[in-house]
This record gives structure tokens, C-alpha cells and sequence, in this order.
């Protein structure tokens, strides 16, 4: 039934309990996994209104936000490749990461979309927002929800 399933990951433990889930429901179909992890392109020090961003500082952080992202992608291949299923990893720079979750979806073919929900309540949820929501109002694919 699936054969592309894209799985984001932000490193947390849910992310990776749902990655074991689509793991195994990818093993089940025959399907391949494309993980994607999206990380901030805005980096600056905030000092009530004003934003101040030393390029070299901005340079730096840019490079340690890639270099996180490149351990929950190995995180997750880890556990993609546990189950015998192929993989591909996507590091993407941009400021919404449901917009780069969405877009990987498309351009890579995707049938299935599986990622957590952190399960943020009450003002939380409106304070913060949800990449899972975003996802669930701008995709077309389906997206199967763990939580």
C-alpha cells in the first residue's frame, strides 16, 4: 500500500518511538523511508525588539543547528536500518519546519507521512502551535500521528 514514507525527526524521544512505528509499518509494505530533519535559517540574539546577528556567530550556530540535525538523522537511520527498510536523509534549512516537512513529502514522492504529535495541551498548544497540526492543514498526503 505505502511504498515512500517520510518521517521527520527533531531528535526527541517521541520522534524516535514514531520512527520505530513507521520503521516497522515500512518493513510491513515493502516501503523505503526518507527522514527529513528541518533546522532554523534565522539564528540571532534577541534583545527585546532588536535582533543583533554577528555573521560569524550566525555562521557558527548555522553550523552546530546542521550538526545536531546530522545525529537525529543518524538516530533515525539507526533505527530505519535496524529494520532491514532503505534510507534517505534530508537536511533542510528554512524557519517552518512543517513548510520543509510538506515540501521533502512532495519533491521526494512520498505516499505517507508518520510523525509524532508532542501532545502540547490547553495554552500551550495555541501559545506554541504545532508543526503536526501545520502539517495536517497544508499536506494532501496522508499523515499517520503517533502519540
Amino acid at each position: 500500500m505505502f511504498k515512500n514514507i517520510l518521517i521527520p525527526t527533531d531528535g526527541s524521544e517521541m520522534s524516535e518511538d514514531a520512527a520505530r512505528k513507521g520503521a516497522a509499518l515500512a518493513k510491513l509494505h515493502g516501503a523505503r523511508i526518507v527522514g527529513v530533519h528541518v533546522f532554523p535559517v534565522s539564528l540571532g540574539i534577541y534583545y527585546g525588539e532588536a535582533v543583533w546577528v554577528d555573521e560569524t556567530m550566525r555562521t557558527q550556530m548555522q553550523e552546530a543547528a546542521a550538526a545536531e540535525g546530522r545525529k537525529y538523522l543518524d538516530k533515525l537511520e539507526e533505527i530505519v536500518r535496524a529494520e532491514g527498510v532503505p534510507f534517505e536523509r534530508v537536511l533542510i534549512e528554512g524557519d517552518s519546519p512543517w513548510q520543509g516537512i510538506v515540501e521533502t513529502a512532495d519533491r521526494k514522492g512520498c505516499d505517507l507521512i508518520v510523525m509524532a504529535a508532542h501532545g502540547r495541551r490547553g495554552i500551550a498548544a495555541v501559545l506554541l502551535g504545532s508543526e503536526t497540526n501545520r502539517v495536517l492543514t497544508h499536506t494532501k498526503i496522508p499523515v499517520l500521528v503517533y502519540r
